[in-house]
């Protein structure tokens, strides 16, 4: 009986100290499981970004390329060069 009596302070401190790991593992493990998502979102939205900035690269690019430039004109503006003849359809 002695014994429980001069030892309980150490049984309690351990059960205290086991409690408040648990705790602190257990909202440890949370944050990391949210920032491991959180940093999934974000290589996703930098593979997008790297993928647009690929196209605007190549898009800026073509704008120095004369058949480019002539393919444009015809699709957007109905340009036609000299030799071609131009076709008009009207819709009923």
């Amino acid at each position: 009986m002695t014994f429980c009596r001069r030892w309980f302070w150490v049984f309690a401190f351990c059960l205290c100290s086991f409690f408040i790991y648990s705790k602190a593992l257990k909202k440890k493990r949370n944050a990391y499981a949210e920032y491991t998502c959180l940093l999934q979102e974000m290589e996703k939205t930098k593979n997008k970004a790297s993928v647009e900035k690929e196209y605007l690269e190549l898009k800026i690019a073509s704008l120095d390329d004369p058949a480019w430039i002539e393919m444009i004109l015809m699709r957007d503006l109905g340009v036609v060069p000299e030799g071609y003849l131009k076709v008009h359809f009207t819709g009923s």
